[in-house]
């Protein structure tokens, strides 16, 4: 197990770009280098993988269906499971997360080469437009952390048609989005993924400030509780170095996402999960600052992402404007952000 230091050093330059002479992170692989929709068709018994309810589902075969550039057809052999806790519950959703397991050398000189193993966001609900638009909204708010920070998960918006293999569902097309696996996002930042031992917690110490600081900021722009740096929940935390980097995934409990499923905890008494509140931990003044005044520079382009994608509906669209539109609008001045988020912060333990 990692003895965790202090932060004492420069080690994450070239992922924070918190330091002069910052090296450049590798080039991303053919899966997220473009963010165009990738259109595939995803073949397997569906029937099976809608009874995998269970933590240790098995891996089922699949297929993995590309259109070549020459127009032919193009086969990949794979195996995919379900994933997750919540979504996997058949009371929350009708149809279960995926993990689409790749082989290697197949994939060669293809969109997922380099690729093993993926984990699919896609509809919650086939056929249901608004389950779709959940889908649409929790892949902006992965762009919008990447436009904050490159230490954040890679995705990729594809539309999928899936085809059940047992005939007893008929094909349907949906939006849906593949993460990059999380071994891969530690490779490319120069890390490896740190197993927290169940039950237990990291010191907020271990935590690297800008990047723990970066987390909980965007956390409360996009209005979302369900998580935690130093537990491990809904944040990936990898090693650098002797230094905690804490990475954030899984918003479908956020408000900007406002899923009709979520719910607060109810230790938060907050009314719902739009109302936003303040999860990060009593950092010094001038390094939030920073932070704050880094997310202000970033306004224009997170709204724009949001104001000019395609795939979102004009309601959806408005609804998740107006609701980053209040975010920055009070963060417009150091006391906005003193008063809005900072009075909630959570004290360092022995402060």
């Amino acid at each position: 197990m990692t003895r965790w230091c202090g932060i004492t050093a420069v080690a994450l330059a070239a992922v924070t770009g918190s330091s002069t002479g910052a090296q450049e992170l590798p080039d991303a692989l053919p899966l997220f280098a473009s963010d165009e929709v990738l259109e595939l068709t995803l073949r397997a018994d569906y029937s099976l993988l809608k009874d995998d309810r269970g933590q240790e589902s098995p891996e089922r075969p699949a297929s993995v269906v590309l259109a070549s550039p020459e127009g032919t057809a193009l086969t990949l052999e794979a195996q995919i499971r379900t994933r997750g806790k919540f979504r996997l519950d058949r009371a929350n959703c009708s149809f279960p997360p995926l993990r689409l397991n790749l082989k290697k050398k197949q994939v060669e000189g293809t969109v997922f080469e380099g690729q093993d193993k993926l984990k699919i966001v896609g509809t919650c609900r086939p056929n249901r437009d608004s389950y779709e638009q959940l889908v649409l909204n929790e892949y902006l708010t992965y762009r919008a952390f990447r436009m904050v920070t490159p230490a954040s998960f890679q995705v990729r918006l594809a539309r999928i048609t899936y085809v059940d293999e047992s005939g007893e569902d008929e094909p349907f097309t949906s939006f849906a989005f593949f993460i990059e696996d999380d071994d891969a996002l530690a490779a490319r930042l120069g890390a490896r993924v740190f197993e927290l031992p169940e039950g237990t917690n990291l010191p907020p110490s271990a935590l690297d400030v800008p990047s723990a600081a970066t987390v909980a900021v965007f956390q409360y722009m996009i209005g979302n509780t369900d998580w935690s740096d130093v537990a491990g929940h809904n944040v990936e935390i990898l090693d650098l170095g002797g230094i905690a980097l804490p990475v954030p995934y899984d918003f479908d409990f956020s408000g900007i996402v406002d899923a009709p499923y979520s719910t607060p905890d109810p230790s938060l008494n907050l009314r719902d999960v739009s109302e936003r509140l303040y999860r990060g931990w009593c950092w010094d003044t001038a390094q939030m600052t920073s932070i704050v005044d880094r997310f202000r520079d970033d306004r224009d382009g997170i709204l724009a992402l949001y104001r000019e994608f395609p795939h979102l509906d004009d309601g959806e669209r408005r609804r998740s404007l107006d609701y980053l539109g209040a975010f920055f609008d009070g963060i417009e001045t150091d006391e906005k952000a003193g008063r809005r988020m900072f009075r909630d912060c959570r004290a360092m333990p022995g402060a």
